[in-house]
C-alpha cells in the first residue's frame, strides 16, 4: 500500500470523529458551558485519563524486546511521572472547577465513559498490535489542538489560573511527541506487512468511535434536566 494513501486514509477515518465538532467541545470554546459543566465532565473524563498509562502498560507487556516496546515504556513513564502523574494534573483542573472531593471518588463513570475505558483496555491487551497502535494515534494525534483550544476556553470564558490549565499546556505539546511516535511505528509495521493497514485502521476507527460517544453520554448528562 501506498503510505500517502494510508495516512490520507486514517486521516478520513479520524475527521468523521473529529473531537473539535463534538458540540460538548464547541460550548467550551464558545464559553457555554459552566463550571459546574466542566466539574462534572473533568470527573468523568478522569477514568480515561488516569486508565491511559495502563493501556500503555497492557501493550508493552505483549511486546517483544526490541526499540518498540522501548518506545511505548517512555511513553508510560512520560504519563506517571513528567512533571509529575498527568492524572494529578488532570485533578488540578476539576478542582479549579470547584470539585471538594478527589475526581476519583466523586462520579461513578457513565455507560459511555465506562466503555471508553473498555475499548482502549481491550484493544491494548487483546486487538493485533498494529490496531493497538492506530487507537493511541487516534487518541494523541487529536489532543495537540484540542488542548490548545481547551487552554484558550479556560482562559478567555472560565478565568482559569495557571495551575487548572497545568494538563492542558503540557498536552500541547508532548502528544505532538507521542503521537509522531505511533504514526512511525505504524508506518514501520504498514510496510513490513500490508495486512496491518486494515488492522491498524480498524484500531483507529474503534478508538475515534469511543471517544465521541463518550463525548455524547456527557453532553446528554449535562442537557438533563437537574443534570450533574
Amino acid at each position: 500500500m501506498e503510505m500517502a494513501a494510508f495516512w490520507d486514509q486514517v486521516d478520513r477515518e479520524i475527521a468523521k470523529f473529529d473531537l473539535l465538532q463534538h458540540p460538548f467541545y464547541q460550548a467550551w470554546s464558545a464559553g457555554e458551558l459552566t463550571t459546574r459543566d466542566l466539574k462534572y465532565y473533568g470527573e468523568q473524563y478522569f477514568h480515561q485519563v488516569s486508565a491511559f498509562p495502563t493501556y500503555l502498560t497492557r501493550l508493552h507487556s505483549r511486546l517483544p524486546d526490541g526499540p518498540i516496546r522501548r518506545k511505548v515504556l517512555a511513553n508510560a513513564i512520560d504519563e506517571e511521572t513528567e512533571p509529575c502523574p498527568h492524572s494529578e494534573l488532570w485533578l488540578r483542573f476539576v478542582e479549579g472547577m470547584g470539585a471538594a472531593e478527589p475526581a476519583s471518588t466523586a462520579s461513578h463513570p457513565i455507560p459511555e465513559v465506562a466503555a471508553l475505558v473498555h475499548a482502549f483496555r481491550s484493544i491494548a491487551a487483546n486487538a493485533p498490535i498494529a490496531a493497538a497502535f492506530g487507537a493511541l494515534f487516534a487518541y494523541e494525534s487529536q489532543v495537540p489542538r484540542i488542548a490548545s483550544e481547551k487552554l484558550n476556553g479556560l482562559k478567555q470564558h472560565y478565568a482559569a489560573d495557571d495551575r487548572a490549565c497545568s494538563y492542558f499546556a503540557l498536552h500541547m505539546k508532548a502528544d505532538v511527541h507521542h503521537s509522531g511516535v505511533w504514526r512511525r511505528i505504524i508506518s514501520e509495521l504498514v510496510e513490513q506487512d500490508e495486512c496491518q493497514a486494515a488492522e491498524a485502521l480498524d484500531g483507529v476507527s474503534q478508538a475515534a468511535r469511543a471517544l465521541w460517544t463518550a463525548l455524547d453520554g456527557i453532553e446528554r448528562e449535562r442537557l438533563r434536566p437537574s443534570a450533574n
